[in-house]
């Protein structure tokens, strides 16, 4: 391989971890709490059993794909996931957090490309919520789950990601956020990640929450328009015959396989009820990239390709 190459190489790692890092944290509040309300916000004399609920769907037109020189033809993908959080207190300042999620990726290859057709995960939640005082909350949160294509199943699909987090309430209108991800799977074991929510005008309001940020605009109490991103990521585990099904050597049967999308473009939130809401955006999705750890080879989308999502979230 050539120095510039190697150097091409390097500085394409870098920037994968970096948007890693930024992306890998879900603190205290997720981008849908904009639409509602922000968690991070509420009075914490509230008592008794919280939820939350976020349904998505997806899908992205077919991207040109390569492997260092080889064309892959065209991708396209489905993506869908659903996520279940009950929140029963358990003193003033402790909340339980414990759930259910799943979310699926689905991909058009063309012909006998060497990706995995699916990639999938079902996960627990299990972890807590703190509130220090009326300033500080600190989030601590277990993943615990089946995390491959779901061709076969053994010891290696199960892994667990860790996530904690905190949310500095400074008022009603600004909080910053501050967390690490662990997953020892993954090529990054250990990315931290960083965010604010200010709302800096009475109609708008910049929620850099990962892994959905944007700025967003208040029409009215009902309807929000807003300009963002949404960052997929996830470490996988390949079937024990990938490679030998794809026609690749050995190494590639049951190797681990890290995924990360960047998709972008505007969309509307309509808030069906106080804590109902239906969000709809479309625009691009920029940059796609299939990791296998061993061997250490890259399969990435980098041509723009249109992509459209559906998400409804609730929160009581």
């Amino acid at each position: 391989m050539s120095t510039d190459a190697e150097s091409q190489n390097m500085k394409n790692t870098f920037q994968i971890a970096l948007l890693l890092a930024v992306c890998a944290v879900l603190p205290i509040s997720r981008g849908a709490d904009s639409v509602l309300e922000p968690k991070s916000a509420k009075s914490s004399d509230a008592a008794g059993m919280g939820m939350e609920l976020d349904v998505d769907y997806g899908y992205v037109a077919g991207s040109k794909s390569h492997s260092g020189g080889t064309d892959l033809g065209h991708v396209s993908e489905q993506n869908a996931s659903l996520r279940y959080v009950v929140s029963p207190e358990i003193t003033k300042n402790l909340l339980l957090r414990a759930g259910l999620e799943w979310e699926r990726f689905s991909f058009g290859l063309n012909g006998n490309a060497p990706l995995p057709n699916t990639l999938q995960q079902v996960n627990g939640i299990l972890g807590v919520d703190c509130q220090l005082n009326d300033q500080w909350l600190l989030r601590a949160e277990a993943h615990p789950g089946v995390y491959s294509d779901f061709k076969d199943f053994n010891f290696h699909d199960l892994n667990s990601p860790v996530i904690l987090g905190a949310s500095y309430l400074v008022d009603a209108n600004l909080q910053w956020f501050l967390g690490v991800r662990v997953d020892p799977r993954s090529r990054y074991w250990v990315v931290p990640a960083a965010g604010v929510r200010w709302k800096f005008a009475d109609e708008w309001t910049l929620n850099f929450l990962m892994p959905t940020p944007r700025l967003e605009y208040e029409l009215n109490k009902q309807l929000q328009l807003f300009l963002g991103a949404r960052m997929f990521g996830g470490t996988y585990r390949l079937a024990e015959d990938f490679g030998t099904a794809h026609t690749l050597p050995a190494r590639y049967n049951d190797t681990t396989l890290d995924f990360f999308e960047v998709r972008g473009g505007p969309g509307i939130a309509w808030k069906i009820l106080p804590n109902l809401a239906l969000e709809a955006e479309v625009g691009c999705m920029f940059y796609r990239e299939f990791e296998f750890n061993d061997p250490h080879v890259y399969v990435r989308s980098n041509r723009p390709a249109p992509y459209g999502q559906l998400s409804l979230h609730a929160n009581f």
